[in-house]
Protein backbone atom coordinates (compact mmCIF):
# COMPACT_ATOMS: atom_id res chain seq x y z
CA UNK A 1 0.00 0.00 0.00
CA UNK A 2 1.35 3.49 -1.40
CA UNK A 3 0.29 6.66 -0.13
CA UNK A 4 -0.65 9.24 -2.53
CA UNK A 5 -1.26 13.21 -2.76
CA UNK A 6 -4.98 13.37 -4.31
CA UNK A 7 -5.89 17.03 -5.76
CA UNK A 8 -9.65 16.55 -7.01
CA UNK A 9 -13.00 18.53 -7.77
CA UNK A 10 -15.95 17.62 -5.16
CA UNK A 11 -19.45 17.50 -5.87
CA UNK A 12 -19.64 21.67 -5.35
CA UNK A 13 -17.00 22.45 -7.79
CA UNK A 14 -14.43 23.11 -5.34
CA UNK A 15 -10.75 21.61 -5.52
CA UNK A 16 -9.55 19.64 -2.55
CA UNK A 17 -6.10 18.07 -1.46
CA UNK A 18 -5.97 15.02 0.65
CA UNK A 19 -3.50 12.24 1.44
CA UNK A 20 -5.22 8.61 0.62
CA UNK A 21 -3.55 5.07 0.56
CA UNK A 22 -3.91 2.88 -2.27
CA UNK A 23 -2.09 0.24 -3.96
CA UNK A 24 -1.87 2.49 -7.68
CA UNK A 25 -2.75 5.57 -9.14
CA UNK A 26 -5.39 4.22 -11.49
CA UNK A 27 -7.50 2.18 -8.26
CA UNK A 28 -7.31 5.57 -6.47
CA UNK A 29 -8.72 7.29 -9.51
CA UNK A 30 -11.25 4.85 -10.04
CA UNK A 31 -12.23 5.01 -6.12
CA UNK A 32 -13.33 8.65 -6.55
CA UNK A 33 -14.85 8.36 -9.04
CA UNK A 34 -16.81 6.18 -8.22
CA UNK A 35 -17.61 8.64 -4.95
CA UNK A 36 -18.88 11.27 -7.26
CA UNK A 37 -15.50 13.05 -7.31
CA UNK A 38 -13.48 13.90 -10.32
CA UNK A 39 -9.77 13.15 -10.04
CA UNK A 40 -7.39 15.91 -11.20
CA UNK A 41 -4.17 14.84 -9.72
CA UNK A 42 -2.60 11.95 -8.13
CA UNK A 43 0.92 11.64 -7.06
CA UNK A 44 2.69 9.42 -4.81
CA UNK A 45 4.06 10.62 -1.62
CA UNK A 46 7.25 8.95 -1.09
CA UNK A 47 10.36 8.63 -3.26
CA UNK A 48 11.05 4.96 -4.48
CA UNK A 49 12.60 4.43 -0.70
CA UNK A 50 9.39 5.12 0.91
CA UNK A 51 11.01 8.44 2.80
CA UNK A 52 10.80 11.70 1.16
CA UNK A 53 13.76 13.90 -0.67
CA UNK A 54 15.47 16.75 0.39
CA UNK A 55 13.45 19.84 -1.09
CA UNK A 56 14.97 20.85 -4.27
CA UNK A 57 15.51 24.94 -4.71
CA UNK A 58 14.24 26.94 -7.92
CA UNK A 59 18.20 27.58 -8.70
CA UNK A 60 19.24 23.78 -8.34
CA UNK A 61 16.09 22.99 -10.78
CA UNK A 62 16.98 25.73 -13.22
CA UNK A 63 20.71 24.60 -13.29
CA UNK A 64 19.85 21.43 -13.87
CA UNK A 65 17.16 22.10 -16.71
CA UNK A 66 19.54 24.20 -18.66
CA UNK A 67 21.99 22.11 -18.64
CA UNK A 68 20.02 19.10 -19.33
CA UNK A 69 18.59 20.98 -22.44
CA UNK A 70 21.89 21.52 -24.10
CA UNK A 71 22.90 18.17 -23.54
CA UNK A 72 19.83 16.92 -24.83
CA UNK A 73 19.41 19.18 -27.79
CA UNK A 74 22.95 17.60 -28.88
CA UNK A 75 21.32 14.45 -29.80
CA UNK A 76 22.23 12.57 -26.56
CA UNK A 77 19.90 10.02 -24.50
CA UNK A 78 18.38 11.05 -21.05
CA UNK A 79 20.93 8.48 -19.86
CA UNK A 80 23.81 9.65 -21.25
CA UNK A 81 23.03 13.58 -20.52
CA UNK A 82 22.51 12.53 -16.49
CA UNK A 83 25.98 10.74 -16.78
CA UNK A 84 27.31 13.94 -18.39
CA UNK A 85 25.40 16.11 -16.33
CA UNK A 86 27.01 14.43 -13.34
CA UNK A 87 30.32 14.65 -14.18
CA UNK A 88 30.43 18.26 -15.40
CA UNK A 89 28.56 19.98 -12.63
CA UNK A 90 30.08 21.99 -10.31
CA UNK A 91 26.91 22.37 -7.98
CA UNK A 92 26.48 19.29 -5.37
CA UNK A 93 22.77 19.68 -5.15
CA UNK A 94 22.55 19.24 -8.87
CA UNK A 95 24.82 16.30 -8.83
CA UNK A 96 22.49 14.92 -6.10
CA UNK A 97 19.37 15.87 -7.94
CA UNK A 98 20.94 13.42 -10.79
CA UNK A 99 21.56 10.73 -8.53
CA UNK A 100 18.31 10.80 -7.13
CA UNK A 101 16.76 10.87 -10.80
CA UNK A 102 18.73 7.93 -11.75
CA UNK A 103 18.10 6.17 -8.68
CA UNK A 104 14.77 5.92 -9.96
CA UNK A 105 15.50 5.03 -13.35
CA UNK A 106 17.53 2.07 -12.02
CA UNK A 107 14.59 0.98 -10.35
CA UNK A 108 12.38 0.89 -13.17
CA UNK A 109 10.42 3.96 -13.14
CA UNK A 110 10.11 6.61 -15.74
CA UNK A 111 12.05 9.85 -16.13
CA UNK A 112 9.19 11.65 -15.48
CA UNK A 113 8.19 9.91 -12.08
CA UNK A 114 11.36 9.86 -10.94
CA UNK A 115 11.31 13.48 -11.66
CA UNK A 116 8.23 13.89 -9.65
CA UNK A 117 9.40 12.95 -6.60
CA UNK A 118 12.40 14.35 -6.11
CA UNK A 119 10.61 16.96 -3.96
CA UNK A 120 7.62 18.90 -2.97
CA UNK A 121 9.38 22.34 -4.71
CA UNK A 122 9.37 20.61 -8.25
CA UNK A 123 6.29 22.79 -10.27
CA UNK A 124 3.90 20.09 -11.32
CA UNK A 125 3.80 21.04 -14.41
CA UNK A 126 7.69 20.49 -14.58
CA UNK A 127 6.86 16.30 -13.92
CA UNK A 128 3.55 16.99 -16.60
CA UNK A 129 5.54 18.07 -19.65
CA UNK A 130 8.47 15.96 -19.07
CA UNK A 131 5.58 13.32 -19.31
CA UNK A 132 4.35 14.47 -22.29
CA UNK A 133 7.85 14.41 -23.53
CA UNK A 134 8.47 11.22 -22.65
CA UNK A 135 5.25 10.04 -24.66
CA UNK A 136 6.19 12.27 -27.62
CA UNK A 137 9.74 11.36 -28.18
CA UNK A 138 10.76 14.96 -27.92
CA UNK A 139 12.31 15.78 -25.07
CA UNK A 140 14.72 18.25 -26.31
CA UNK A 141 12.11 20.47 -27.29
CA UNK A 142 10.10 19.98 -23.85
CA UNK A 143 13.17 20.79 -21.86
CA UNK A 144 14.04 24.18 -24.01
CA UNK A 145 10.87 25.44 -23.47
CA UNK A 146 11.26 24.43 -19.73
CA UNK A 147 14.41 26.25 -19.35
CA UNK A 148 13.00 29.33 -21.19
CA UNK A 149 10.05 29.49 -18.84
CA UNK A 150 12.83 29.79 -15.82
CA UNK A 151 15.35 31.99 -17.52
CA UNK A 152 12.34 34.53 -17.38
CA UNK A 153 11.08 33.84 -13.97
CA UNK A 154 14.88 34.60 -13.11
CA UNK A 155 15.18 37.67 -14.59
CA UNK A 156 12.14 39.01 -13.77
CA UNK A 157 13.23 38.49 -10.18
CA UNK A 158 16.41 39.65 -10.62
CA UNK A 159 15.15 42.82 -11.97
CA UNK A 160 12.54 43.57 -9.26
CA UNK A 161 14.91 42.99 -6.31
CA UNK A 162 18.00 44.73 -7.81
CA UNK A 163 15.71 47.90 -8.35
CA UNK A 164 14.55 47.66 -4.81
CA UNK A 165 17.82 47.24 -3.08
CA UNK A 166 18.86 50.54 -2.62
CA UNK A 167 15.66 52.45 -2.04
CA UNK A 168 15.34 49.47 0.75
CA UNK A 169 18.47 50.34 2.45
CA UNK A 170 17.69 54.27 2.31
CA UNK A 171 14.45 53.43 3.95
CA UNK A 172 15.86 51.36 6.28
CA UNK A 173 18.52 53.71 7.83
CA UNK A 174 15.88 56.38 7.52
CA UNK A 175 13.54 54.11 10.16
CA UNK A 176 16.62 53.33 11.93
CA UNK A 177 17.21 56.80 12.29
CA UNK A 178 13.94 57.56 14.14
CA UNK A 179 14.14 54.74 16.15
CA UNK A 180 17.79 56.07 17.31
CA UNK A 181 16.36 59.27 18.15
CA UNK A 182 13.12 58.54 19.70
CA UNK A 183 15.26 55.83 22.27
CA UNK A 184 18.30 57.89 22.65
CA UNK A 185 19.13 60.88 21.54
CA UNK A 186 15.70 63.06 22.87
CA UNK A 187 16.03 61.39 26.23
CA UNK A 188 19.86 61.85 26.61
CA UNK A 189 18.92 65.73 25.34
CA UNK A 190 16.08 66.51 27.86
CA UNK A 191 18.54 64.99 30.86
CA UNK A 192 21.10 67.80 29.81
CA UNK A 193 18.65 70.54 29.77
CA UNK A 194 17.46 69.36 33.22
CA UNK A 195 21.42 68.95 34.80
CA UNK A 196 22.09 72.67 33.80
CA UNK A 197 19.11 73.81 35.19
CA UNK A 198 17.20 75.24 32.43
CA UNK A 199 14.16 72.82 32.48
CA UNK A 200 12.73 71.25 29.85
CA UNK A 201 11.69 74.02 26.46
CA UNK A 202 8.35 73.49 25.65
CA UNK A 203 9.56 72.57 22.06
CA UNK A 204 11.86 69.73 23.37
CA UNK A 205 8.70 68.92 25.19
CA UNK A 206 6.75 68.69 22.41
CA UNK A 207 9.56 67.03 19.93
CA UNK A 208 9.65 64.53 22.75
CA UNK A 209 5.41 63.55 22.36
CA UNK A 210 6.33 63.47 18.64
CA UNK A 211 9.11 61.08 18.81
CA UNK A 212 7.58 58.65 21.54
CA UNK A 213 4.39 58.17 19.34
CA UNK A 214 6.67 57.83 16.00
CA UNK A 215 8.63 55.46 18.10
CA UNK A 216 5.48 53.66 19.55
CA UNK A 217 3.76 53.05 16.20
CA UNK A 218 7.21 51.18 14.74
CA UNK A 219 7.54 49.40 17.80
CA UNK A 220 3.92 48.07 17.91
CA UNK A 221 2.74 49.01 14.15
CA UNK A 222 4.86 46.73 12.36
CA UNK A 223 4.79 43.55 14.58
CA UNK A 224 0.58 44.05 14.35
CA UNK A 225 0.59 44.24 10.35
CA UNK A 226 3.13 41.22 10.44
CA UNK A 227 0.89 39.05 12.63
CA UNK A 228 -2.22 40.38 10.61
CA UNK A 229 -0.29 38.98 7.34
CA UNK A 230 1.00 36.09 8.84
CA UNK A 231 -2.74 35.04 9.91
CA UNK A 232 -4.16 36.16 7.07
CA UNK A 233 -1.84 33.58 4.92
CA UNK A 234 -2.61 30.98 7.22
CA UNK A 235 -5.88 30.87 6.94
CA UNK A 236 -5.98 31.41 3.61
CA UNK A 237 -3.59 27.80 3.42
CA UNK A 238 -5.92 26.17 5.85
CA UNK A 239 -9.44 27.55 4.65
CA UNK A 240 -10.54 27.21 0.72
CA UNK A 241 -12.73 29.65 0.74
CA UNK A 242 -11.08 32.37 2.82
CA UNK A 243 -7.81 31.52 0.10
CA UNK A 244 -10.48 32.43 -2.66
CA UNK A 245 -11.90 35.69 -0.76
CA UNK A 246 -8.37 36.63 -0.35
CA UNK A 247 -6.78 35.76 -3.71
CA UNK A 248 -9.56 37.78 -5.22
CA UNK A 249 -8.77 40.53 -2.92
CA UNK A 250 -5.14 40.45 -4.54
CA UNK A 251 -6.23 40.55 -8.07
CA UNK A 252 -8.27 43.62 -7.57
CA UNK A 253 -5.49 45.06 -5.25
CA UNK A 254 -4.60 48.58 -7.92
CA UNK A 255 -1.33 48.27 -9.46
CA UNK A 256 -0.07 45.28 -7.92
CA UNK A 257 -3.37 43.11 -8.89
CA UNK A 258 -2.89 43.75 -12.50
CA UNK A 259 0.94 42.62 -12.46
CA UNK A 260 -0.23 39.47 -10.55
CA UNK A 261 -3.05 38.26 -12.85
CA UNK A 262 -1.15 39.21 -15.89
CA UNK A 263 2.03 36.89 -14.29
CA UNK A 264 -0.44 34.25 -13.70
CA UNK A 265 -2.16 34.10 -17.26
CA UNK A 266 1.53 34.25 -18.52
CA UNK A 267 1.76 30.98 -16.90
CA UNK A 268 -1.53 29.51 -17.84
CA UNK A 269 -0.28 30.41 -21.39
CA UNK A 270 2.89 28.90 -21.24
CA UNK A 271 1.04 25.31 -19.89
CA UNK A 272 -1.61 25.26 -22.46
CA UNK A 273 1.18 26.31 -25.20
CA UNK A 274 3.83 23.94 -24.35
CA UNK A 275 1.50 20.78 -23.71
CA UNK A 276 -0.64 21.28 -26.69
CA UNK A 277 2.51 21.96 -29.04
CA UNK A 278 3.42 18.39 -28.04
CA UNK A 279 -0.13 17.00 -28.93
CA UNK A 280 -1.96 16.98 -25.58
CA UNK A 281 -5.63 17.89 -26.14
CA UNK A 282 -6.87 21.58 -24.76
CA UNK A 283 -9.23 20.00 -22.02
CA UNK A 284 -6.50 17.98 -20.79
CA UNK A 285 -4.44 21.26 -20.74
CA UNK A 286 -6.54 22.18 -19.15
CA UNK A 287 -6.01 19.82 -16.11
CA UNK A 288 -2.86 20.78 -15.53
CA UNK A 289 -4.14 24.65 -15.59
CA UNK A 290 -5.89 23.47 -12.62
CA UNK A 291 -3.67 21.41 -10.73
CA UNK A 292 -0.64 24.04 -11.27
CA UNK A 293 -2.38 27.77 -10.62
CA UNK A 294 -1.25 28.65 -6.79
CA UNK A 295 -4.12 31.93 -7.08
CA UNK A 296 -7.76 29.91 -5.50
CA UNK A 297 -9.51 32.54 -7.81
CA UNK A 298 -7.88 31.46 -10.81
CA UNK A 299 -8.17 28.06 -10.12
CA UNK A 300 -11.82 28.45 -9.87
CA UNK A 301 -12.33 30.35 -13.10
CA UNK A 302 -10.27 27.73 -14.35
CA UNK A 303 -12.34 24.54 -13.26
CA UNK A 304 -15.36 26.26 -14.53
CA UNK A 305 -13.90 26.57 -17.86
CA UNK A 306 -12.47 22.74 -17.42
CA UNK A 307 -15.75 21.90 -16.64
CA UNK A 308 -17.81 23.87 -19.73
CA UNK A 309 -15.26 22.42 -22.15
CA UNK A 310 -15.89 18.88 -21.42
CA UNK A 311 -19.83 19.11 -21.98
CA UNK A 312 -19.11 20.15 -25.74
CA UNK A 313 -18.75 24.31 -24.89
CA UNK A 314 -16.07 25.75 -27.17
CA UNK A 315 -13.31 26.82 -25.17
CA UNK A 316 -13.60 30.87 -26.57
CA UNK A 317 -17.07 30.47 -25.36
CA UNK A 318 -16.17 29.03 -21.77
CA UNK A 319 -13.71 31.26 -21.32
CA UNK A 320 -15.58 34.79 -22.29
CA UNK A 321 -18.03 33.70 -19.36
CA UNK A 322 -15.18 34.38 -16.81
CA UNK A 323 -14.31 38.07 -15.98
CA UNK A 324 -10.74 37.08 -14.55
CA UNK A 325 -9.77 36.39 -18.72
CA UNK A 326 -9.42 39.27 -20.84
CA UNK A 327 -11.23 39.89 -23.69
CA UNK A 328 -8.23 39.62 -26.11
CA UNK A 329 -7.32 35.98 -24.77
CA UNK A 330 -11.02 34.81 -25.64
CA UNK A 331 -10.51 36.27 -29.31
CA UNK A 332 -7.84 35.46 -30.38
CA UNK A 333 -8.60 31.82 -28.67
CA UNK A 334 -12.17 32.01 -30.99
CA UNK A 335 -9.74 33.37 -33.69
CA UNK A 336 -7.64 29.64 -33.14
CA UNK A 337 -11.02 27.64 -33.29
CA UNK A 338 -11.93 28.78 -36.26
CA UNK A 339 -8.35 28.09 -38.03
CA UNK A 340 -8.29 24.79 -36.37
CA UNK A 341 -4.84 26.01 -35.42
CA UNK A 342 -5.01 26.21 -31.29
CA UNK A 343 -1.09 25.35 -31.04
CA UNK A 344 -0.19 28.57 -32.83
CA UNK A 345 -2.45 30.76 -31.03
CA UNK A 346 -1.53 29.54 -27.98
CA UNK A 347 2.36 30.21 -28.77
CA UNK A 348 1.29 34.02 -30.04
CA UNK A 349 -0.21 34.76 -26.78
CA UNK A 350 2.11 33.37 -24.50
CA UNK A 351 4.81 35.68 -26.63
CA UNK A 352 2.44 38.71 -26.42
CA UNK A 353 2.09 38.33 -22.92
CA UNK A 354 5.91 38.05 -22.05
CA UNK A 355 6.37 41.61 -24.10
CA UNK A 356 3.42 43.06 -22.13
CA UNK A 357 4.78 41.77 -18.58
CA UNK A 358 8.28 42.90 -19.56
CA UNK A 359 6.82 46.64 -20.03
CA UNK A 360 4.68 46.52 -17.20
CA UNK A 361 7.80 44.87 -15.07
CA UNK A 362 9.57 48.39 -16.27
CA UNK A 363 7.45 50.45 -15.77
CA UNK A 364 6.59 49.24 -12.18
CA UNK A 365 10.46 49.15 -11.09
CA UNK A 366 10.68 52.64 -12.77
CA UNK A 367 8.21 53.52 -10.99
CA UNK A 368 8.55 52.27 -7.55
CA UNK A 369 12.52 53.04 -6.88
CA UNK A 370 11.78 56.92 -6.86
CA UNK A 371 8.78 56.38 -5.05
CA UNK A 372 10.50 54.87 -1.90
CA UNK A 373 13.40 57.73 -2.36
CA UNK A 374 10.71 60.29 -2.91
CA UNK A 375 8.94 58.89 0.76
CA UNK A 376 12.30 58.65 1.88
CA UNK A 377 13.05 62.12 1.47
CA UNK A 378 10.23 63.10 3.32
CA UNK A 379 10.81 61.04 6.29
CA UNK A 380 14.24 62.77 6.32
CA UNK A 381 12.79 66.29 5.57
CA UNK A 382 9.79 65.45 8.71
CA UNK A 383 13.03 64.63 11.25
CA UNK A 384 14.73 67.70 10.30
CA UNK A 385 11.53 70.37 10.08
CA UNK A 386 9.97 68.60 13.33
CA UNK A 387 13.09 67.77 15.29
CA UNK A 388 16.87 68.97 14.03
CA UNK A 389 15.49 72.67 13.55
CA UNK A 390 13.21 72.97 17.08
CA UNK A 391 16.34 71.69 18.83
CA UNK A 392 19.25 73.88 17.40
CA UNK A 393 16.11 77.22 18.65
CA UNK A 394 15.93 75.32 22.22
CA UNK A 395 19.81 75.96 22.13
CA UNK A 396 19.85 79.08 21.03
CA UNK A 397 17.56 80.14 23.59
CA UNK A 398 19.65 79.24 26.21
CA UNK A 399 22.82 80.41 25.03
CA UNK A 400 20.74 83.34 24.83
Amino acid sequence: MKRYVCVFSNKDGKIVKSIRDGVSVESLQAALSEDGFYPISIIEKTDQSGSKLNKTSVKTLRGFTAVLSMLLDSGLSIRDGLEILKTISRDAKVTRLVSGIEKGLDCGYSFHSSIQSIGPSVPRIYGSMVKVGETTGDLAAVFRKLNSHLTRQKIMREKLSGSLIYPVIVLSAAVFSIIMISAYIIPSLSEIFIGIGAGVPEEVSRILYITRGAFRILLFGFPFLFVCTFLIFLLRKRSYTCGAAVDRIILKTPLIGGFVRDNILLNVLFILDALTACGVRVEDALEEVISTTGNKAVKESFTRVHAKVLKGINVSEAFGHEPIIPGQITKWVAVGERTGNMKTVFGQLTEYYEDELEKKSSRFMSLIEPALIIFTGMIVFAIVLLIIIPLFSSFGMIVE
